[in-house]
């Protein structure tokens, strides 16, 4: 498990390029995506079945509402697709999502919440607790 200062950092890199992907996205066409690329397209991944199961177990906690984002197969696909510096970015856009549908508040608070410490604990806690059920 990485240090907290090294998460910290990695969370703001993740953040910092998600940002400048969002940005590119936004200007540049998608004319240069190849049509029978069987990789997931994780602009237009629905993700509202994940969000329906993470509000569900967001009823019991906070933990459980990360474990339930940390077990569905979706991440485990964008991580063996795209790497873990992509998949960082991709997990962090997606709880800025999360927050962002659930309770309507703007990117900059949804930020606040995914970098909070009770957040940040819940998220390690649930990915040690799914680690630890692997075994």
């Amino acid at each position: 498990m990485s240090s907290a200062n090294k998460q910290h950092k990695r969370s703001q890199r993740a953040k910092a390029k998600a940002k400048q992907n969002r940005m590119q996205r936004t200007a540049a066409p998608n004319d240069f995506l190849d049509p029978n690329d069987e990789r997931i397209d994780l602009e237009t991944v629905d993700l509202t079945e994940l969000f329906q199961l993470m509000s569900a177990a967001e009823k019991v906690s906070q933990k459980a509402m990360c474990e339930a984002f940390l077990a569905h197969p979706l991440l485990a696909l964008v991580l063996e697709q795209e790497g873990e510096e992509e998949a960082t970015d991709f997990i962090i856009t997606a709880l800025i999502e999360y927050r962002r549908l659930t309770t309507g508040v703007d990117e900059q608070t949804a930020l606040d919440w995914v970098e909070s410490k009770q957040f940040q604990a819940d998220y390690v806690a649930a990915s040690q607790a799914l680690t630890q059920g692997e075994d």
